[in-house]
């Protein structure tokens, strides 16, 4: 039997590839205006109205003085025998003088201190039983050991605090060390103009430096070890962090809150969980992180947080940590709804998880606004040797005005990220749903004796990862759910014929099987392939339903097909801008509606094909000279 010709389906085609446009149109136009709506109207006025400018003070060497030294005679001679010569003599002299008419704490000589003194704190251990307050202006407290190792003062977690400098100006503090305190070691609260420089923290069950609702801060020189929480914390304040150290806590430093102006430069931090965190800082803030050393931030110690081993007065090692907050294990620098931040030329590098992560709140309202990654180094130690980060950068696609500029990038997630020269910028009010997923379940707000489930940065491995789950269960419904879509083209009055599905079936199920491995592996591009194949398979197949009768099922197949593709194309070789929201949500709002049409398709009352019409036969008698008798 000849094959009957279809008929043409220009007109059908056309109206899909317009229809498709005008979405695309119209998330552009929306895209627009959710992007200056994020932005617009953003007062651009000082950063701390309410406290006047001030400038951290400089080291002096005149002026009163005033001794501290210790009773114990053998502890002050052993930490003054690693001190350099003439300062070691100096240091006896004066700790002659200081027993005749010293102090032997330094919160009596803080409270017998008139406003411009100098307080000079000998080599030895001090314990103190509440916190040192600092209330007098222009004071500058100095340890006289070579290191500030040589000058310890501890609470032994008996005070909350063991410094505390509270609505001050002018504070120096240098070479010495604070530490066991239940809170901070070091806590500055509403300072105008303060110095710390060669400043030790140690052991704290919070924060070693916490500097707060202060301006004109300075820390040089720092170090922070061993802080249950952060080592560095700069919260609401006006303060630079430059040429410190921070190892072996949770958070190496930490940047927040609406208001904060900072810059950290030239820092090494490593050992942490997380090295540098960035998080709701506002729309006013002002923060730069350049030039550090980040790096091995992969330690995790959320196991014993809500055990005995971390119970309130528990005799734990130094190194042991009991986190109360949550950071994500195994990334070097984070920004997390936070606004202005610029993180540049850095060297990153053996991070776990990511050396650069950075997501923001959803919403036209949202957070995660004008950041700048750019001109970083990834995977290359300080000493020119190569130790990869398993990925670079890794970022939900939330914001408006986000870019990177990173040339040397190894492996990011997604592939395909917007540059510092895209136009229009990009602006997205929604990321990408498996990213959001994640945020929402493995974000900062939880609490480390009630960690998520699921979060890879957590310690979930393998099928436990909460991204390989969601891939499988989409992977296999995707399957299913084609399958019904060709059970029902079968079923139709016009079934298309049997090669047609071939291709179709061979995208569909290459784009499934290709995006368990790319989640399976972390691999972005692999997982743009993926659902770029899926598209193209859905594409045939909505061609093919839409020719044999499935004119709904058809089309919308051959929409969701499309918009996959554009979601692969955005995901693996550059963003689609200025869309609001990822091409993911596009396709995953119609597939709920597809799903309807095609099991009603495939599995509902088949519909009867109409009984041709009965033709009237006139019967026809042969002549005799035509028949055959037997």
């Amino acid at each position: 039997m000849p094959h009957t010709p279809r008929p043409e389906r220009r007109l059908p085609a056309a109206a899909l590839l317009l229809g498709v446009l005008a979405v695309l149109g119209f998330t552009c136009y929306v895209g627009g205006i959710t992007a200056n709506s994020r932005v617009e109207g953003l007062p651009a006025t000082d950063a701390f109205p309410a406290l006047p400018d001030a400038e951290p003070p400089a080291y002096r060497e005149d002026g009163p003085e005033l001794l501290v030294c210790t009773d114990d005679a053998e502890d002050f001679a052993e930490r003054n025998e690693g001190v350099q010569y003439n300062d070691r003599i100096a240091n006896e002299r004066d700790y002659e003088d200081c027993l005749a008419d010293g102090f032997r704490d330094l919160a009596a000589a803080v409270a017998a201190a008139e406003p411009g003194t100098n307080i000079q704190v000998l080599p030895g251990r001090y314990a103190v039983e509440e916190a040192v307050l600092v209330e007098t202006d222009g004071l500058q407290i100095e340890g006289l050991g070579d290191t500030p190792d040589d000058v310890q003062i501890t609470a032994n977690f008996g005070a909350d605090t063991v410094l505390t400098a509270y609505a001050v100006e002018g504070l120096y503090v240098k070479g010495l060390t604070f530490g066991q305190a239940r809170s901070a070691a070091v806590r500055l609260v509403g300072v105008r103009g303060a110095a710390l420089d060669a400043v030790s923290a140690f052991q704290s069950d919070d924060t070693g430096i916490l500097v707060e609702d202060s301006v004109g801060v300075l820390l040089t020189g720092c170090r922070a070890e061993a802080a249950d929480n952060a080592g560095i914390r700069i919260a609401y304040a006006q303060a630079d962090v430059t040429g410190c150290e921070s190892t072996a806590n949770t958070a190496g430093l930490e940047i927040t809150g609406d208001n904060v102006n900072t810059a950290a430069t030239a820092n090494r931090l490593y050992g942490n969980a997380t090295g540098l965190v960035v998080t709701d800082a506002g729309p006013q803030s002002d923060v730069t992180v350049a030039e550090n050393l980040v790096y091995d931030n992969n330690t995790d110690d959320y196991d014993r947080a809500g055990t005995a081993a971390c119970d309130t007065g528990a005799d734990r090692p130094e190194s042991h940590l009991c986190p109360d907050r949550t950071y994500p294990v195994g990334v070097g620098v984070l920004i997390a709804d936070t606004d202005g931040v610029s993180v540049t030329a850095n060297r990153i590098w053996n991070q776990e998880f990511t050396a650069v992560a950075a997501w923001g709140t959803p919403g036209p309202e949202g957070d995660g606004n004008r950041n700048t990654v750019a001109d970083n180094t990834f995977g290359v130690r300080d000493d020119g040797r190569r130790e990869r980060n398993r990925l670079d950068l890794w970022w939900d696609g939330v914001g408006t005005g986000n870019c990177f500029d990173e040339p040397g990038m190894h492996r990011s997630s997604p592939a395909a990220l917007p540059g510092c020269d895209a136009v229009p910028e990009s602006s997205r009010l929604l990321a990408d749903p498996l990213r959001t997923l994640k945020t929402w379940q493995c974000g900062l707000d939880g609490t480390a004796a009630d960690l998520p489930a699921g979060c890879d940065w957590f310690g979930a491995r393998f099928t436990d990862r909460l991204e390989f789950q969601a891939a499988a269960v989409f992977a296999a419904a995707l399957l299913f759910l084609t399958g019904a879509g060709w059970l029902a083209a079968v079923r139709a009055p016009d079934p298309p014929l049997a090669g047609q599905m071939t291709f179709s079936a061979i995208g569909t199920g290459a784009g499934g099987l290709l995006l368990l491995l790319a989640v399976w592996s972390g691999r972005a591009d692999y997982e743009a392939l993926a659902i770029g194949l899926w598209g193209i398979g859905w594409l045939l197949a909505g061609r093919s339903w839409f020719r044999c009768g499935m004119r709904t099922l058809g089309f919308l197949t051959g929409v969701i097909g499309l918009l996959a593709v554009l979601d692969g194309v955005d995901r693996g070789l550059w963003t689609v801008t200025p869309t609001p929201v990822s091409p993911s949500w596009l396709w995953l709002v119609l597939l709920p509606l597809w799903t309807l049409i095609a099991l009603a398709s495939a599995f509902g009352p088949r519909r009867r094909e109409e009984e041709p019409s009965p033709i009237e036969r006139t019967p026809v008698t042969a002549p005799s000279h035509d028949r055959w008798d037997w």
